[in-house]
């Protein structure tokens, strides 16, 4: 027969591991109710950081591709299926990266697309004050970006990148989401090209 001691010592011992039981238990509901808010956070967070970036990028087109072929230099410009042109047959020789006050040949511009260079043509009667607002991007930008007039323009001022289009206006809304999401993106990504000319104002 047990003895009272040893019954209430035993009783004492049962409550402090329904004690310990449950702190753990508690200590476990916390953890997983921390974890879950963090969670949601996290995913709240990132929901808003990608809004300015998406509502920037609506307005872009994607047109279908049209390979990546190389052309000898004296060979006829190739229909391309937007204007300009984002994809396709295009020179063996890329353009330099950089700023332009004459146009850049379709045939070079798509191979530095292809390189994943973004290219900003304006229609030349763009405003002087646009015009070196976009060469200062390019500048401040530092690779991977072309800028240059272009007469036959459908619309004021265009960004491409490979397969990829933005028409903007004088605002320049959304250039700097395009770049960031599209530059070195090119099918020959990895390819460096730095801004190596300058033919603007400051240049």
């Amino acid at each position: 027969m047990a003895r009272p001691k040893d019954q209430s010592a035993k009783k004492d011992a049962e409550r402090e591991a329904r004690r310990a039981l449950e702190e753990r238990r508690r200590r476990r509901r916390r953890r997983l109710m921390i974890a879950g808010v963090s969670v949601a956070l996290s995913a709240i967070v990132a929901f808003l950081a990608l809004q300015p970036e998406s509502a920037a990028l609506a307005a872009v087109e994607t047109f279908p591709d049209l390979g990546q072929i190389h052309i000898d230099a004296n060979a006829p410009t190739p229909e391309y299926n937007s204007n300009p042109p984002t994809s396709g047959p295009h020179a063996a020789t890329p353009a330099s990266c950089g700023i332009y006050r004459q146009e850049v040949p379709d045939a070079l511009a798509v191979h530095s697309l292809e390189h994943g260079a973004v290219i900003v043509q304006y229609d030349p009667a763009t405003s002087a004050s646009t015009r070196s607002e976009i060469e200062s991007f390019a500048r401040d930008a530092g690779s991977h970006i072309i800028v240059a007039p272009r007469e036959s323009l459908d619309g004021e001022i265009a960004a491409t990148a490979w397969t990829k289009k933005l028409t903007l206006d004088e605002s320049l809304e959304g250039l700097d989401a395009f770049y960031f999401r599209y530059a070195r993106n090119g099918p020959e990504r990895g390819v460096a090209c730095p801004v190596e000319v300058d033919e603007g104002e400051d240049g």
